[in-house]
């Protein structure tokens, strides 16, 4: 209420220009938008507050009544009856124990296998790149080998051409020895 007496009393201060007035309008009704959202936020988070309270209080409420009800009705339970809930309760409060340390030995061996399965993922990825190392060396090797074998190849047949043109020089020598031996010997009869 006073921010709208606020809000007159602004209006009626304001300039007579009318840019200035219709500011003035347009702010004013910006306010008026403004506090029902600032009211909704503020009822918004005290909603929230009333509602979480209830839900705790009955909560807590069920907890007591169960309590109370399980409370009465061990205490008009026989002396026979209650000893064999005693038990019962004593027998399911081991079993529980015993549940929880099989889970928890069930925890640390899942861990344990955790462990062991990254360590022989990390190996398995080791052992991959070892082995492509492998292949690039034997792709490599290869590749010499088959470069070695092609040289030698070249070196055989360059080999096997120097000896036919070896023999066949020597061929022909061989063959001009008698007629060099006879023009010889012509030479020296002419002497």
């Amino acid at each position: 209420m006073e921010r709208q007496r606020a809000q007159t009393h602004n209006m009626a201060k304001a300039p007579e220009d009318s840019r200035e007035q219709s500011h003035y309008m347009a702010r004013a009704q910006e306010q008026r938008q403004n506090i029902p959202r600032q009211q909704q936020r503020r009822g918004g988070v005290v909603r929230r507050k009333v509602i979480n309270d209830r839900v705790g209080k009955t909560t807590s409420d069920i907890q007591e009544n169960r309590s109370k009800e399980q409370a009465a009705t061990t205490s008009k339970l026989p002396g026979c009856q209650r000893k064999e809930r005693g038990g019962t309760l004593s027998r399911l409060r081991k079993e529980l124990a015993d549940a929880q340390g099989k889970l928890s030995a069930y925890e640390t061996r899942l861990e344990v296998n955790s462990r062991g399965r990254r360590d022989l993922v990390k190996e398995n990825m080791d052992l991959q790149k070892e082995v492509y190392g492998l292949r690039d060396e034997l792709r490599e090797s290869e590749d010499r080998w088959v470069w070695l074998e092609r040289k030698f190849r070249r070196l055989k047949r360059t080999s096997e051409r120097s000896h036919r043109v070896g023999h066949a020089c020597y061929m022909r020598l061989y063959n001009l020895v008698p007629r060099v031996l006879e023009i010889m010997g012509g030479f020296m009869q002419l002497e």
